[in-house]
C-alpha cells in the first residue's frame, strides 16, 4: 500500500505547485483593472477587457487542449502550456518597452492565458483521479488552496508596485508592471524543468489504481445526456460570472464604498480603512484596497484548506449549497451599498467562494471515465465564456447606470445558481446513473 500511495502523493504535490502559478496570474488581474483605468486612462467597461483577454484564450483553447492531451498524456499537456506561458509572460517586456499600448498587453494576456487554459485542461481532471472518487472534491480544494497562497501575495505585489506611487498619464511607467511578469516567466521556465525530468504515474482511463477493489461505477451515456455533468457546466458558468465580475470591480467598490465624496466638501474616508491604510503604510488609496483585498484573499485560502476539512464531515453538495446561501447574503449587503460599511462585509465573500469551482467541478464530473477530459475542457471554456463577458458587463452596468446594485446582480444570480446546484446534485447524479 505504501508503494502504491507515494507516487499519488508526489505527483499530487507536484501538480498543486502548478495551481500556485496560474493563482498568481489571475490574482494579478484584480489590480490590473485599477493600474489600467489609471495610467492608460481608460474606462471601467475598457479596463474588463483585461478579463476578456485572459478567458477568451481559455475560450478558444480549452478543447484543442482537451484533445491534444487526450492524446499525448497529462503530463506532455502540462509541458507545452508552460512553454506557452512562458513565452506570454515574456511578451510583457515588449509590451511595456515597445509598443506602451493597452491592447499590447491585453494580446500579452491572450498568448500568456493560452499556456494557462492548457494547464487548467491536464491538472484539474488529473487531480480527480489521484484517489478516490468520494475524495474528489475535497482533493482538489487542497489543491486550490495552492492556488489560493498565490491570491494572497499577488494583490499586495500589485499594491507595491503598481498603486506604490502617483502615476503620470500623460507618460506611462511600465516597468513596475513587466518586473512581476519577468520574473513569473523564470519561474515557469525552472518548474518546466523540474516536469521534464520527472515522470507523473499514469492514470487509467476506466478506473483509478488508488482504487483497486473500490466501486469504479463509470458512467458511459454521453455527456449531453448526463445532468450532473450538464447542470454542473452551467452552473460552473455562472458562478465564474460572479467570481471575476468581483475580482475586478473590488478595488473599485472598495474605494467608493470606503471614501465618500460629497459633492461640495472633502472627501470622508472611513476611519478603518484610514487606519489600515496607515498600518500598511500604502501609499494611496487604491494600494490600501489593494491590501484589503489581500485579506480576502486570506479567506479564500482558509476556506479551501477549511473547506476540504469540513467536506469530510459534511456532503460536498450541502456544502456547496450553504455556502452559496451565504454568499448571496454577503451580495445583498454589497448591493444595499451601506457606506463605510459594506466593504468590511465584502471580503467574507472570498471565504464563501473557496471551494466553488473545485467542488463544482469534482462533482460534474465524476463517474465520467474515458469521456473526463472532454469533460473537464467544457468546464474551462464555461470559465472562459464567463470571464470574457463577466468583467466588461459589470463595467458597462456600473458605468451607464452608476449603480452597484445593477452590476452586483449578476454575482447574486451566480450564488443562487451554485446554492441550487448543491441541492439537487444528488438527484442529478441518479439519475445520469439511469441513463449510462
Amino acid at each position: 500500500m505504501k508503494s502504491q500511495r507515494n507516487p499519488l502523493l508526489f505527483a499530487f504535490l507536484m501538480v498543486a505547485s502548478l495551481f500556485f502559478i496560474w493563482g498568481f496570474c489571475h490574482a494579478m488581474l484584480d489590480v490590473l483593472n485599477k493600474h489600467f483605468q489609471n495610467i492608460l486612462s481608460v474606462s471601467k467597461a475598457q479596463s474588463g477587457l483585461v478579463q476578456t483577454s485572459v478567458f477568451g484564450a481559455y475560450l478558444l483553447v480549452a478543447l484543442p487542449a482537451a484533445l491534444l492531451i487526450r492524446r499525448i498524456g497529462y503530463q506532455r499537456g502540462i509541458l507545452v502550456g508552460l512553454v506557452v506561458l512562458a513565452a506570454g509572460a515574456f511578451l510583457f517586456i515588449p509590451a511595456g518597452l515597445v509598443f506602451k499600448t493597452f491592447w499590447s498587453f491585453c494580446l500579452s494576456l491572450f498568448i500568456l492565458s493560452a499556456g494557462l487554459a492548457c494547464i487548467e485542461t491536464a491538472a484539474n481532471p488529473y487531480v480527480t483521479v489521484l484517489g478516490p472518487k468520494e475524495g474528489a472534491a475535497g482533493r482538489l480544494s487542497v489543491a486550490q488552496a495552492f492556488n489560493s497562497c498565490a491570491y494572497i501575495i499577488a494583490p499586495t505585489v500589485g499594491g507595491l508596485l503598481l498603486f506604490g506611487r502617483e502615476v503620470d498619464a500623460n507618460n506611462p511607467d511600465f516597468h513596475p508592471l513587466i518586473l512581476p511578469y519577468v520574473v513569473l516567466g523564470c519561474v515557469v521556465l525552472a518548474i518546466f524543468a523540474a516536469f521534464a525530468f520527472i515522470r507523473l504515474p499514469v492514470i487509467a482511463e476506466d478506473g483509478d489504481p488508488a482504487e483497486a477493489g473500490a466501486d469504479q461505477t463509470t458512467f458511459r451515456a454521453p455527456l449531453t445526456r448526463q445532468p450532473h455533468f450538464t447542470a454542473g457546466v452551467v452552473t460552473q458558468f455562472l458562478y465564474i460570472i460572479a467570481q471575476i465580475g468581483i475580482n475586478a470591480f473590488a478595488v473599485n467598490y472598495i474605494l467608493e464604498n470606503a471614501i465618500i465624496h460629497p459633492a461640495d466638501g472633502d472627501p470622508v474616508t472611513s476611519p478603518l480603512f484610514a487606519w489600515y491604510g496607515a498600518v500598511t503604510h500604502a501609499a494611496t488609496p487604491e494600494a490600501t484596497a489593494a491590501y484589503v483585498v489581500t485579506i480576502a484573499m486570506v479567506l479564500y485560502a482558509v476556506g479551501r484548506f477549511s473547506g476540504a476539512w469540513i467536506a469530510r464531515f459534511i456532503q460536498p453538495h450541502l456544502l456547496l449549497a450553504l455556502y452559496g446561501i451565504a454568499n448571496a447574503i454577503v451580495i445583498l449587503f454589497a448591493i444595499a451599498d451601506i457606506k463605510m460599511v459594506s466593504w468590511l462585509i465584502l471580503p467574507l465573500c472570498w471565504l464563501f467562494m473557496s471551494i466553488m469551482f473545485p467542488f463544482i467541478f469534482a462533482m460534474s464530473v465524476r463517474n465520467l471515465g474515458p469521456q473526463t477530459k472532454i469533460a473537464a475542457s467544457f468546464h474551462v471554456i464555461a470559465v472562459g465564456a464567463a470571464g470574457s463577458i463577466s468583467a466588461v458587463l459589470m463595467g458597462w452596468l456600473w458605468d451607464n447606470f452608476h449603480s452597484v446594485g445593477i452590476s452586483f446582480s449578476l454575482p447574486l444570480v451566480g450564488f443562487i445558481a451554485t446554492a441550487i446546484y448543491g441541492f439537487i446534485y444528488p438527484r442529478l447524479l441518479e439519475k445520469s446513473g439511469r441513463t449510462a
